[in-house]
């Protein structure tokens, strides 16, 4: 599932044209994590800040 929510996160921001270097800066996280395939995890909480940076409710993420 984070591998899932992630993938969708940066769908997202790659569609609306903000880039992963931007969101990690103003958020304070270390881009490797906003990055598809790193090993690098995005925890619970950055995922959340991500989400509200965004302007997206998490519930609403579509997971299978």
């Amino acid at each position: 599932m984070r591998e899932q929510a992630k993938r969708w996160l940066t769908d997202q921001m790659e569609q609306n044209h903000i880039s992963a270097e931007v969101v990690a800066n103003v958020l304070e996280i270390p881009v490797e994590k906003l990055l598809i395939g790193t090993d690098k995890v995005l925890e619970a909480d950055e995922f959340l800040r991500v989400c509200a940076y965004l302007h997206f409710r998490p519930e609403n993420i579509p997971i299978d």
